[in-house]
């Protein structure tokens, strides 16, 4: 079994779940199908818990190639896809989605992560999710300071979809690059500069949306 994370028990057994329910004196998995292969895997548990740690699904398929089969054989591709989508809770199902969707953005990539989405942007969006999730249930109060913070945030996002804020920050940074670069550049290539700065298209279409979008 080296082939495993060390948060593997291979002594665990029976298709438990991440959430579990009373039902007659019984505990059960809270939501279980009959033909599902993650359902009904000896290793539900773990897989559960592979997918919110944002382990990939080859990456998951390759630990449990070297584990006990479920009833039905082991999990593919599409049975982690259909079990994540369906018989997880809401909440985990959210942050299930926000790992996947990262996976594909990083490609190959992932690779330098050991199989699993681990990375800055990745966790900045779950810690979002679940400060909105808690703000929703009413765990989070929001005070008079943060809600103008919030309506500040929300009208530069709106101006920002209109070229406003976007364009405004695009000619900051590029009067800083030129006041930097005009103390690289001898005196006399400075009207060159000017004169090819002047003759470009791409600058010349710039200034003139510019232009639009403040009258």
């Amino acid at each position: 079994m080296t082939n495993l994370p060390a948060t593997v028990d291979p002594e665990d057994t029976g298709p438990t779940s991440m959430i579990l329910v009373r039902v007659g004196g019984r505990t059960v998995p809270a939501k279980t199908a009959p033909r599902c292969r993650v359902c009904q895997s000896p290793h539900r548990a773990q897989i559960e818990a592979w997918i919110l740690e944002g382990y990939t699904r080859p990456t998951i398929l390759g630990y449990l190639a070297d584990l006990d089969e479920g009833p039905h054989g082991h999990p593919t591709d599409k049975s982690l896809r259909h079990h994540t989508n369906k018989h997880i809770p809401l909440g985990a199902r959210a942050q299930a989605a926000i790992l996947d969707r990262r996976a594909e953005q990083l490609g190959e990539e992932i690779e330098k992560y050991g199989g699993r989405v681990a990375d800055h942007l990745s966790a900045l969006d779950i810690v979002v999710l679940k400060g909105f999730d808690a703000l929703q249930r009413g765990e989070i109060q929001v005070d008079a300071p943060t809600l103008m913070k919030a309506i500040d945030l929300k009208h530069k996002i709106d101006s920002s979809t209109d070229g406003g804020v976007d364009a405004n920050v695009w000619r900051d940074a590029l009067m800083e690059y030129m006041r930097i670069a005009l103390g690289f550049i001898p005196l006399d290539k400075r009207k060159e500069l000017a004169a090819a700065l002047n003759a470009s298209p791409v600058l010349s279409a710039l200034s003139k949306n510019a232009q639009q979008s403040h009258n």
